[in-house]
């Protein structure tokens, strides 16, 4: 997993590897900034022969800028380079790399003291801001927001070195803060990347390597991590020869009620394709034909009326409960007898969230290690109403915590909380999965995982994964606009092949639609080593 760092342990990596490496600040600075063209000259979509404007503060955020300037200059582009002037506090690499700068025909810096100093820039241009980095801790005043601000009026296209200026990296954002449309991060993600408050300062975002020491960053203890391909590449158990379904467990899903029994058989549907060795619906009486009909691979259990016997239910590996069941008494009813009387894995979802938000004592009801599958909501509905989404991740942390409970999050980067107080990030998913349905498939895919044995957390990892991976794929025939619950089910094979095959050769279920691979190239999240 990728380790989200704060700014603090950020600059001890750089002093670190510049110790360890034995090399100067400058040439980390030259390495970053060579990352950094190279990543945007590759990956951008610019305007053809664009002008740079660039624009550097005091700090080495600001000689990463001219450094860059410098890099840009000598591939013969038109670079035009303004600094911050209103006083004369630059760091001592901002100051090597201007006067480096300095030496290259054609190019002269240009200082900002006052607002008549804003450079009239074109539609065609493209603005790197190199102004203010990770570092800053406090709202931007005076002149440097008034320029941003006018930068952020610029019809042309924009660029963050590191992170947008103005805008806090582990911390909530308050102020003005630069409004990217590309945001080329050093090492890996910041965490107020992966909060939608701060979307609109990140726009898309990559990372890029400037070889900090990995000794280092395996040193550094964090609570916050993003998901990689090869995390699900080596939590995913391989199937054996002799294997048979009764290795694979057998996933029980109360779900559906009159008129949603489509909730129901999602569920039960990406249950199945997730590899669980028996899936049964447990759907209200005379609800069974639409599951035998849709999926003649899944059982079916009906039920009447209460009790409910789930205790009786020896068989059962993992249980998931909620889709469609609605709120009323039966399903209430349902919800307090499976907590009250199983122990064995379990998931809840939707309905069964909204029926434990109401009841007193809430979270206290739940089993250790049971994992909830919220949206925003719902999420709200259990854990009380917050300002930010930064409040609202450490909310979910501390519930996590202190009920021993896996809260999944879900939108984009599903945030996966643990009673061991870790947050995972999922970077896989689009904006096509915010469609009725998604959900329902995601605690299809989880039960699965928990049916086969796998641990809480290792079943919410690579359910979660899986699920925005299906999605991507999905959208190379349809889009976010198009893409149906239904879609995700029809791409979990997809997915699967995805991790056993590295190198992008797995086909999509739809014939004749281009490799999956190309997608990610156009991923938001991309790994230049």
């Amino acid at each position: 997993m990728i380790k989200i760092l704060s700014a603090e342990q950020l600059r001890m990596a750089d002093e670190f590897t510049i110790s360890q490496q034995r090399i100067k600040s400058i040439d980390l600075m030259e390495r970053a900034a060579e990352s950094f063209v190279e990543c945007l000259l590759r990956k951008a979509y610019l305007p053809p022969a664009p002008a740079w404007f660039i624009f550097c503060g005091y700090g080495n955020n600001g000689g990463d800028a001219l450094a860059i300037a410098r890099l840009l200059k000598k591939d013969g582009e038109e670079v035009n380079v303004f600094y911050l002037a209103e006083k004369n506090e630059y760091s001592e690499d901002f100051q090597t790399n201007f006067e480096r700068l300095k030496r290259l025909k054609g190019i002269t810096p240009v200082p900002i003291s006052r607002v008549e100093d804003f450079p009239m820039i074109s539609r065609d241009a493209v603005i790197i801001d190199g102004l203010f980095g990770s570092g800053l801790n406090r709202p931007l005043i005076g002149l440097p927001e008034k320029l941003i601000r006018y930068l952020n009026e610029q019809d042309a296209l924009r660029v963050a070195i590191d992170i947008p200026s103005g805008l806090f990296s582990d911390q909530l954002t308050t102020g003005t803060s630069f409004h990217a449309f590309y945001t080329i991060s050093f090492h890996a993600p910041k965490l107020s990347f992966l909060f939608a408050e701060n979307a609109e300062a990140v726009g898309y975002y990559c990372v890029v390597d400037i070889g900090l020491s990995d000794e280092v960053i395996r040193s550094i203890n964090t609570s916050n991590l993003l998901i990689e391909e090869e995390d699900v590449r080596q939590r995913l158990r391989r199937r054996k020869k002799f294997d048979h379904k009764g290795n694979y467990g057998h996933a029980l899903i109360h779900a559906g009620s009159s008129g949603k029994m489509g909730a129901a058989i999602l569920c039960a549907a990406a249950c199945a394709r997730a590899g669980a060795g028996l899936t049964t619906a447990h759907v209200p009486y005379q609800q069974s034909v639409s599951i035998n009909a849709a999926l003649p691979e899944v059982m079916t259990r009906e039920y009447e009326n209460a009790p409910f016997d789930f205790a009786s239910m020896k068989e059962i590996s993992a249980f998931a409960i909620g889709p469609g069941i609605g709120t009323g008494n039966e399903a209430r009813k349902a919800v307090m007898e499976l907590l009250k009387t199983v122990r064995a894995p379990m998931v809840l979802d939707a309905d069964a969230i909204n029926i434990v938000a109401s009841e007193k004592k809430q979270l206290a009801l739940l089993p250790p290690n049971t994992i909830l599958t919220p949206h925003l909501k719902e999420f709200e509905r259990l854990a009380g109403k917050t300002k930010t989404w930064m409040e609202r991740h450490e909310r979910q942390l501390e519930l996590s915590q202190k009920h021993s409970l896996y809260i999944v999050l879900k939108g984009a980067y599903t945030c996966i909380t643990t009673p061991e107080g870790f947050s995972f990030f999922n970077p896989t998913g689009n904006p096509g999965m915010a469609k009725g349905g998604s959900g329902d498939v995601l605690t299809g895919m989880i039960v699965s995982f928990l049916a086969q044995r796998y641990s809480a957390e290792d079943a919410c990892v690579l359910g979660v994964y899986l699920h925005g991976l299906a999605a991507d794929l999905a959208v190379e025939f349809e889009s976010h606009h198009s893409l149906m619950a239904s879609d995700i089910i029809h791409n979990i094979g997809a997915a699967f092949r995805k991790i056993d095959d590295p190198e992008g050769k797995a086909q999509l279920q739809h014939p004749g639609d281009p490799d999956p691979g190309d997608y990610f190239h156009d991923h938001d999240i991309l790994r230049l080593n």
